[in-house]
């Protein structure tokens, strides 16, 4: 459940931020906090995967076997979006201050 929940505010704030960049450049200039989202849904694998190994280390009847996928999906994904975050948000942004 607390996959879900974390999962769907997330996206809530994603797809609310890709609805206004569809209203066009008068709406565009003020959607500076694209690089956050990406922050905001890193929070949220780096929150799955403790949550992941929390669940691992206790005594329930949930099956380990989907605490274990949870796990290596959370790390997956947040590689990947480091990944993308890095290429950028980091690296593009040395790049142009070097072609100023």
């Amino acid at each position: 459940l607390f996959v879900i929940i974390i999962n769907s505010f997330i996206h809530v704030i994603m797809y609310g931020y890709y609805g206004l960049s569809a209203c066009g450049p008068k709406i565009q200039k003020y959607l500076w906090w694209k690089r956050y989202i990406t922050q905001a849904q890193m929070l949220q694998f780096v929150a799955v995967i403790i949550h992941s190994i929390v669940n691992l280390r206790q005594q329930c009847n949930f099956p380990k076997i989907f605490d274990l996928s949870f796990l290596i999906y959370g790390i997956t994904i947040l590689m990947l979006f480091a990944n993308f975050y890095l290429q950028s948000y980091t690296i593009r942004k040395k790049q142009h201050a070097k072609q100023s």
